[in-house]
């Protein structure tokens, strides 16, 4: 499989969006109860395809994509907030997780990450993604209030 990684631009939007949700649908939610489920269903009917383009037109966000074939297959949004990032969305399609294609998004962005300056990031992460983000070097520090998430951060070294 060959796997190519680009910086996002704004008409990507919509393939975005169907890449978070089928992702969303397909393996965040096999993790929670009913109730939790109801929590995420309200998330992600929130989250447009509108509400996608806003975020890749937002100046203080990174977001780099991994595509196959010309298709993307998944993507990482990194927020700036002057020396702590908040990594907003990490998803990857459906059937291409568990190919290291998620890892090498995450050490793309970690790398622009430091060289923005950024000493911190933060994400909160779903049941399911937890002990992905702790092999990345992430400590979980508690539940978010709802309990659907955790909240993580990773302190970064700059050179």
């Amino acid at each position: 499989m060959n796997i190519e990684f680009e910086k996002a631009k704004s008409s990507d939007y919509k393939e975005i969006h169907a890449v978070m949700h089928a992702s969303a649908r397909e393996i965040s939610r096999k993790s929670y109860h009913e109730e939790v489920r109801k929590i995420f269903d309200k998330f992600y009917n929130d989250r447009t395809s509108d509400y996608i383009k806003q975020t890749l037109e937002n100046p203080n966000n990174l977001t780099l994509l991994a595509k196959s074939d010309n298709r993307i297959i998944g993507y990482i949004q990194l927020e700036n907030h002057n020396t702590i990032g908040t990594i907003n969305h990490f998803y990857i399609l459906p059937g291409f997780e568990g190919n290291s294609i998620g890892t090498q998004l995450f050490n793309l962005i970690k790398k622009e990450a430091i060289r923005m300056k950024i000493d911190k990031l933060l994400v909160e992460s779903t049941l399911n993604a937890l002990c992905y983000y702790e092999r990345l070097g992430f400590v979980n520090k508690g539940l978010i209030d709802d309990c659907s998430a955790y909240n993580l951060e990773m302190k970064l070294n700059r050179v």
